[in-house]
Order: structure tokens, then C-alpha cells, then sequence
């Protein structure tokens, strides 16, 4: 507790919180300081790179994969916007073949009663045949990467090819109410 300014530090699921006890308030401190419960940071060029396409819609998505020291997230690939769904997937899949998961954002575009929508879509690709240590690291890193990734609105856990199917992506989109984390 600091008596200046009466302010509690409270460390819990990999965060840091402050806790005022003037105003009560409870609130998230800068979480790049530390590292998500399983021990794995991101890199800035993640959050930089995600704030390219959720802004300025650079890209059309961005792989991210863990580094091969299990210390951070990186950046496995880009896709510019002349690349397409099936390039995205495609890439999945070459994770898929090394035993591997990878996370991803995709800027979706679509039409709904004729009316153009926008949607940024987290995937977590966790294929059947990826290690055991690879699902547990990405499944116990997801919801503090997540949390990180501010402005997506529909997430996707996807384990097979059907999973990965744009009727899917686009059913999960169109929902009246889509995915928000919890508080």
C-alpha cells in the first residue's frame, strides 16, 4: 500500500490491479509489465500490428504464434488485404502438420440485410493432433492475450476443418449478440 496516495497493489491471474481506496475503484495497471499465468509475454510488434488492422484495416489478419522458448507471443505471419480467407486457413493448417496451435485475428467484412459490417474475429486453432503442451500453453495464455487485443468482438475456438468454415465465421459474426469478455 503507498500512504501518499492511498493506493492498494493487488497482483492476480498475471495482472496487476490498483485499488484506491479514496474513490474505491478498482483498475487494470499496465499490463505489458508482466506475464500472463502461464508465464508467456507479447511483444509490442503483436499489439502494434494489431492496432495497424484494427484502425487503419492494413492488413486483412495477423497469425500469432508463441515463440520457440515459450517466453512470448509473436508474430508468425501477416496477410495483406489481396490475400483471402483460404490463405488465412491455409496457414492454419501448416501449423496443424508441425503438431502446432496458433492464434489469429481476421478483419472480416460482410453484409447483413444489406447493410456493410465489419468485424474483428480472435481465433484460437487448436487442432486435435497438436501437443499436449502446445494446448495447454495457448489455452492457459488465450484469455490474458485476449484482454490485450481491446476491439474484437467475436472469438472462435476452432479445433477441425469444419470449424474453420466461412459459414461459421460468418454465422458467429452475424449474431445479434457477439462474444464479450467477461469483467
Amino acid at each position: 500500500m503507498c500512504t501518499c496516495c492511498q493506493i492498494q497493489y493487488i497482483q492476480c491471474t498475471g495482472y496487476l490491479y490498483t485499488y484506491s481506496t479514496k474513490s474505491r475503484n478498482l483498475k487494470m495497471k499496465g499490463a505489458q509489465s508482466l506475464r500472463h499465468s502461464s508465464g508467456v509475454g507479447v511483444t509490442e510488434q503483436c499489439i502494434q500490428a494489431f492496432h495497424e488492422i484494427k484502425m487503419n484495416h492494413r492488413w486483412l489478419y495477423i497469425i500469432y504464434r508463441i515463440s520457440d522458448d515459450l517466453k512470448n507471443i509473436i508474430i508468425d505471419e501477416i496477410g495483406d488485404r489481396d490475400r483471402t480467407y483460404a490463405d488465412f486457413v491455409d496457414q492454419l493448417k501448416d501449423a496443424e502438420r508441425k503438431k502446432q496451435c496458433r492464434y489469429g485475428v481476421y478483419d472480416v467484412q460482410f453484409l447483413q440485410d444489406h447493410v456493410p459490417q465489419e468485424r474483428l474475429v480472435f481465433f484460437l486453432w487448436s487442432p486435435e493432433c497438436a501437443t499436449i503442451r502446445q494446448k495447454m500453453i495457448y489455452s492457459t495464455s488465450k484469455a490474458a492475450f485476449r484482454l490485450r487485443l481491446k476491439g474484437i468482438t467475436t472469438e472462435m475456438q476452432c479445433n477441425d476443418d469444419s470449424d474453420l468454415a466461412v459459414s461459421n465465421v460468418l454465422e458467429r459474426c452475424s449474431r445479434k449478440y457477439t462474444f464479450s469478455p467477461p469483467i
